[in-house]
C-alpha cells in the first residue's frame, strides 16, 4: 500500500493507494467521516488501483476554515488528487455524501470520469430532506421530544458535539435505515471519529433532520442527462434514499443501471458484500 498527502490549494489531503489496474477513487460518506470505513472496498484490489482519501478536515487531512467545508471545495480537492497522483481518466465510486460529491465532480470535469456508481445516495436535497422527515415522524413522540429539547437550546450550545442524549435518540430514527447487521468495530471506529466541525459547517447546526449548512443548496437533477458515462446506481431496499428516488437517478441519466440490493441498508457492501463486489467488479470490467 502506498500512502501521502497532496497539496490542495493549501490543504493537505491524505490518501492511499492500493491495488493495481485502472485506478478507482472513492468517496466516501459523511460528510466529517473519515475514509477508513471502506475497508470491505478492498476486496476491488485485485482487479483495480484503488484510490482513498481522508476528504478535507477529516481523518490525517488538514483542517481549514469551516467556511472552505463546500461541495465545491471537495471537488477540487478530487481534482488536485487526480492530478497530483497522475492518475489520467478514472472510475469513480461515492457513498452516501460521497455519491452527491461525485455527481458534482463528473458535472464539473466530465472529461476525467469513465465509469460512475453511486451508491446509497441522493441527487437533490429535497429528496434528503424528506426522507429526514419521514424519518422523524417514524419516532415515538417521547423520541421527538428529546429532538426538539435540544434543537430549542442550539445541538451546538457550549459544546462541540452532538448532546450524548440527542446522539442516542438519533440512534431511534436511523436504526430502521442504517444497517440490517451489526456494524463491525471499524464502522464504530470511523464513526467515532467524525469531525464535527466539518458536519456542522456542511450539513448544518439547526438539527439533524434537515440540511441547513454549505449542502442546502445541493441539487443536480436538471443535469443528470449530462452524465453520459455508464453509471451504475445502488439502492438497498430498506437504505434512507428511498428505492423511487434511486430509480429516479438511474432514469435521468442515460446511461445507467439501477441494482436494488434486497436485504440491505445503507452499507450494501457490508451487508451483501458478496453481491455488491461481484456487481461492482461485472459493471468495472464490462
Amino acid at each position: 500500500m502506498q500512502s501521502g498527502y497532496i497539496d490542495s490549494n493549501g490543504v493537505k489531503i491524505y490518501y492511499e493507494i492500493e491495488g493495481q489496474g485502472k485506478p478507482l477513487i472513492l468517496l466516501n460518506g459523511g460528510p466529517g467521516f473519515p475514509h477508513e470505513y471502506l475497508q470491505e472496498m478492498r476486496a476491488l484490489a485485485p482487479h483495480a488501483k484503488l484510490v482513498f482519501f481522508d476528504q478535507r478536515g477529516t481523518g490525517k487531512s488538514d483542517k481549514t476554515d469551516p467556511r472552505n467545508y463546500t461541495i465545491d471545495a471537495n471537488v477540487e480537492d478530487v481534482e488536485n488528487l487526480r492530478k497530483a497522483l497522475n492518475l489520467g481518466k478514472c472510475r469513480v465510486l461515492g457513498h452516501s455524501w460521497g455519491g452527491m460529491l461525485a455527481q458534482a465532480y463528473i458535472l464539473k470535469y466530465p472529461e476525467n470520469v469513465t465509469r460512475l456508481i453511486l451508491a446509497d445516495t441522493f441527487s437533490s436535497l429535497e429528496d434528503c430532506n424528506a426522507a429526514l422527515a419521514r424519518m422523524r415522524t417514524s419516532v415515538s413522540p417521547e423520541t421527538r421530544a428529546i429532538y426538539e429539547k435540544y434543537e430549542r437550546e442550539g445541538l451546538y450550545k457550549n459544546r462541540d458535539h452532538y448532546p450524548d442524549e440527542y446522539k442516542a435518540a438519533l440512534e431511534v430514527a436511523y436504526a430502521p435505515v442504517f444497517m440490517s447487521v451489526p456494524p463491525p468495530p471499524y464502522l464504530q471506529n470511523a464513526f467515532a471519529k467524525v469531525a464535527y466541525d466539518v458536519y456542522r459547517a456542511m450539513w448544518g447546526e439547526e438539527t439533524e433532520f434537515k440540511m441547513t449548512g454549505t449542502l442546502k443548496e445541493f441539487n443536480v437533477e436538471s443535469r443528470l442527462k449530462e452524465i453520459r458515462v455508464p453509471t451504475l446506481v445502488i439502492v438497498g431496499a430498506n437504505d434512507m434514499p428511498t428505492i423511487a428516488m434511486a430509480e429516479k437517478t438511474a432514469r435521468l441519466i442515460p446511461k445507467a443501471r439501477l441494482e436494488v440490493f434486497a436485504h440491505s441498508r445503507h452499507f450494501p457492501f457490508i451487508e451483501e458484500k458478496e453481491k455488491f463486489m461481484n456487481i461492482v467488479l461485472e459493471f468495472l470490467e464490462a
